[in-house]
């Protein structure tokens, strides 16, 4: 029988990185969380932490951690189903992994409904669009949006729909850096965006539209609005969703430096096959919403 205090003590040293700042969160001492982990691996006989800094979960830790995230979303909702009077207003926090730029078109009005409906806190934890899986998979979140298109072992995926990109930079930037057109040339000099050096989209977009596969400066900027300043202010050329542009392209502020191209990156919403009432309510509003917003000409596998 597994101890839930020991699962909240692998939780809280999962998330904080260390012992001691568990001990912290826990209001326990350092000694009191070294004994919980040592008496979870003997009773496992497996490592469930490295013993790095920062301390990271071994695979048995992240399955711990998924079990442990389940089960207290059921145990929150089954409280609230036998005392409803008693927990008025007490809130359940999912903790999710998000992109940036659903973060910042999407993503939040999409799971207005299931906030306003249920008592949920989401902690929100942002990475590259093809990155937020492994936070899933290490058992930070309990789901996550993200251009995986298998579903993660134990999980479910639904398909969101695809945000769509175009390659803009203000008249000033492409008449100093593209004078002649955008070659190769121009290219290799001409300062871009990425979000990080994970980020392989922009690489891509250059192979796919111009045949280029080499070296290009970038800023790195992680975040979406950092993208759309820097890019507005004539500092760069970028991808940019289409979801994030006013009337830029209309009045002439940005222009299109690939015309009539574009890159297109499908979006999938994962979580955990077991799962409550509340994720499943954050489920149904986000795929209702993006069913109505993003692109759905990419057919779903």
């Amino acid at each position: 029988m597994l101890d839930p205090r020991q699962l909240q003590t692998l939780a809280a040293v999962a998330e904080t990185g260390g012992f001691d700042k568990a001990a912290k969160k826990l209001f326990l001492t350092q000694s009191a969380v070294s004994q919980r982990i040592r008496q979870l691996e003997e009773q496992l006989g497996l490592p469930v932490l490295t013993r790095t800094i920062p301390a990271e979960p071994t695979e048995a830790g992240r399955q711990l951690l998924r079990h442990h995230q389940q089960l207290t979303l059921m145990e929150n909702q089954l409280l609230q189903t036998l005392t409803p009077a008693k927990r008025q207003r007490e809130f359940t926090t999912l903790a999710v992994g998000v992109n940036a730029d659903s973060l910042a078109t999407w993503f939040m009005r999409s799971i207005g409904p299931a906030l306003e409906a249920q008592d949920i806190l989401l902690d929100i934890t942002v990475d590259d669009q093809d990155h937020t899986h492994e936070l899933m998979r290490t058992g930070h979140v309990i789901g996550c949006v993200g251009t995986r298109p298998v579903p993660i072992q134990g999980g479910i995926q639904h398909y969101l729909g695809a945000m769509r990109y175009l390659c803009l930079a203000t008249p000033a930037f492409a008449a100093r850096y593209f004078p002649n057109g955008v070659d190769h040339d121009a290219l290799a000099r001409a300062p871009s965006i990425i979000f990080s050096r994970k980020d392989a989209v922009q690489g891509q977009f250059l192979r796919q539209a111009a045949g280029y596969d080499g070296h290009f400066p970038y800023f790195t900027v992680p975040s979406a609005q950092g993208f759309v300043e820097l890019t507005r202010q004539g500092l760069a050329y970028s991808l940019l969703p289409e979801l994030m542009l006013d009337d830029d392209l209309e009045r002439g502020a940005l222009l299109d430096l690939f015309p009539g191209q574009f890159i297109d990156i499908p979006l999938y919403w994962h979580h955990w096959r077991v799962e409550s009432a509340l994720s499943q309510a954050l489920t149904e509003a986000m795929l209702e919403y993006s069913a109505q917003q993003l692109r759905q000409d990419k057919a779903a596998p």
